[in-house]
């Protein structure tokens, strides 16, 4: 079987190597990679073309989550297309095989996996160290005949969760259902779109890559702020004041409880999960205020004064 790999890139040279290797020592034998490569100028093309990728050139200031996506979608030459990022990597070389075997019910439209922070890696949070302890159940969505439309608004937000770090569609159903145009929350938007046209999709949390940023302070800040604006533009959801004191409070068991983890490290550490715990709290009541206050209108200016630009991730 041919699937299709499409990774959107921009200055990815630091971690797009690691992210081809793995694809092309999936078990698989017929991997067609395609690069969306904004103008990287950093040595991303020529690591691409090493592993005999496809690149398709997205000029500067055109890249669009949604519809940049289509492109990598409408050159895939194999019936099944596979999305990933530049900076995610597969520890599972079957895992691509797994996840098409799910399209052998010719009703399944998508399926998508897990992303983890990998265990045991100090330069990345043990916070978020990923250790399974149960073994993993696929779960299915699909909801024939509009029946997703008797779902209540935040049961239909539920059940869009998805994620393009680690999702795999069948061509001619993503060919139907394009992604739409957005700077954010493509694959959410993708999953209530097929799920409102009676799609049959799988999530199996047994297929998993390790993809991983750094959450600095204003990364954070701005990335929730993001993320909230997009829910609350498109599913009308309104987030919740996180309880920050508590996360605090379980990142630091959870660090004294990793023997892994040097003295030293665990302070630097701690501090790291405080200051990410204070900008999520710190993005959720501006974004609330920002809403009581003004409603849309002066949320829509917040995000335009906070979010003119969107983060870019980082590894350390």
């Amino acid at each position: 079987m041919k699937i299709s790999v499409v990774i959107p890139v921009k200055n990815g040279a630091a971690t797009l190597d690691q992210c081809l290797s793995s694809i092309r020592f999936q078990t698989l034998s017929d991997i067609e990679i395609i690069v969306l490569d904004s103008m990287s100028n950093d040595g991303s093309r020529d690591i691409a073309k090493k592993y005999n990728a496809v690149i398709a050139d997205i000029p500067l200031g055109t890249f669009n989550h949604g519809l940049t996506r289509n492109i990598g979608a409408q050159k895939a030459s194999a019936d099944l297309v596979y999305f990933t990022v530049q900076d995610a990597w597969m520890p599972d070389d079957r895992m691509l095989e797994t996840m098409s075997a799910h399209f052998e019910d010719g009703e399944v439209g998508a399926v998508v996996g897990h992303q983890a922070t990998p265990w045991g890696h100090i330069d990345k949070n043990p916070v978020l160290w990923f250790k399974r302890y149960s073994q993993p159940v696929v779960g299915v969505r699909h909801f024939p005949n509009g029946s997703f439309n008797n779902l209540t608004q935040r049961e239909q937000f539920e059940q869009s969760g998805w994620d393009d770090v680690n999702a795999m569609y069948r061509k001619t159903t993503l060919l139907a259902i394009p992604f739409r145009e957005t700077n954010f929350s493509e694959d959410w938007l993708w999953a209530n779109d097929a799920l409102r046209n009676g799609v049959k999709i799988f999530y199996d949390p047994s297929l998993v890559v390790y993809h991983y940023h750094h959450m600095y302070f204003a990364y954070t800040f701005k990335s929730k702020f993001i993320l909230n604006y997009y829910f609350f533009k498109f599913f009308n959801q309104l987030p919740s004041l996180p309880m920050s004191p508590l996360g605090v409070s379980k990142a630091i068991y959870l660090l004294i409880s990793r023997r892994e983890v040097r003295i030293s490290k665990k302070f630097y550490w701690i501090l790291y999960n405080t200051s990410f715990s204070i900008a999520n709290f710190l993005s959720v009541l501006i974004f609330r205020l920002a809403y009581f206050l003004g409603k849309k209108p002066l949320l829509n200016r917040a995000y335009k004064m906070i979010c003119s630009e969107v983060p870019q991730g980082r590894l350390k």
